[in-house]
């Protein structure tokens, strides 16, 4: 299966009070050709950051200390910002985490549709009105064109973040990236939401889905990492993750699911360090029940396992 974006050795942190703090540390990651792969953790795992890093949409107080970000055959690390507007949104697209705060009060929705396809192509504007209301009628938008003239306070959560997305198809992006697509939405829109990204997977289009839930993404992601504390933990096909989970960290997470009525759930103990914290060892040790003395001092590497997973555990020997 093609791969249509490649994570190398990424290394990123943060300059808090002229101190430098590691936060993303030799991230490896692949996006294949017409699938979905999540990328799950808690908050402050580092998951939102790293994806950021691929449109170079970083704070200023973030620096890049090393590793490639490889797309179309080209480092985009080493991209100017005007090289980089030409891909974001054109080639990669982003629908961003809140529906409500992600559109222009000010402006209808037909106006920030065309907008964004103006600022990609030569296309008219009567071309753009038309192409907005094809990506309208995708996302199953009713009476698109009224929805159009109708500004977002107009629509509710669900309805905007249906816009939202048909924003990010409407050029036709290789790559989209949703960050939480489904927050502050209610369970029944966020199983359309995630059918939507399903149905744009299935042209071909290849998806990365931020989340901290592990259980929305079970049913629709093709693949899944899981990160902790700025570093990716685990990596497998869903089936086989949640089949066999080798990584304390993931087993706890599945623990925490509510899916088995008859068994009690588990909570994991302690919480994520911050940042500003230097833990030695793996960075999971202090709250894993499987933890040796060797985690204390010892940062293991995600080393493959026969099932095509990858876990970064003692347990396996990495």
């Amino acid at each position: 299966m093609e791969t249509v974006l490649k994570i190398n050795n990424l290394n990123l942190g943060f300059e808090i009070e002229d101190s430098f703090y590691p936060a993303i540390k030799d991230i490896n990651f692949e996006l294949k050709k017409g699938t979905i792969h999540a990328i799950i953790g808690e908050s402050g795992s580092g998951k939102t950051i790293s994806v950021m890093s691929v449109l170079g949409l970083i704070p200023k107080n973030a620096k890049i200390t090393s590793g490639e970000i490889i797309f179309d055959g080209i480092n985009l690390l080493n991209l100017k910002e005007k090289e980089l507007n030409k891909i974001r949104g054109k080639k990669i697209a982003l629908v961003p985490q809140d529906p409500m705060t992600s559109l222009n009060p000010l402006y209808n929705i037909e106006n920030q549709m065309i907008e964004a396809i103006l600022a990609h192509t030569d296309c008219s504007k009567k071309e753009a009105y038309n192409i907005a209301l094809k990506y309208l009628k995708d996302v199953q938008i009713t009476e698109p064109e009224k929805k159009m003239k109708m500004y977002p306070y107009e629509l509710s959560g669900g309805m905007k973040q249906r816009i939202i997305i048909a924003i990010a198809m409407s050029l036709e992006p290789d790559i989209i990236i949703a960050d939480e697509p489904t927050t502050a939405l209610d369970v029944t829109i966020q199983a359309q939401i995630l059918k939507l990204l399903t149905y744009i997977k299935e042209r071909g289009k290849s998806i990365i889905l931020i989340s901290h839930d592990l259980g929305i993404v079970n049913q629709y992601a093709d693949y899944i990492s899981i990160m902790y504390m700025g570093k990716i933990v685990e990596e497998a096909h869903t089936k086989t993750l949640f089949e066999n989970p080798k990584h304390p960290y993931t087993k706890a997470l599945i623990d925490a699911l509510p899916y088995n009525k008859e068994k009690r759930l588990k909570n994991i103990k302690g919480a994520p360090s911050p940042i500003t914290e230097k833990i030695t060892g793996c960075e999971f040790h202090l709250r894993c029940d499987f933890m040796e003395d060797i985690c204390k001092y010892k940062a293991f590497k995600l080393c493959q396992q026969g099932d095509n997973s990858k876990v970064a555990c003692r347990l396996y020997d990495c």
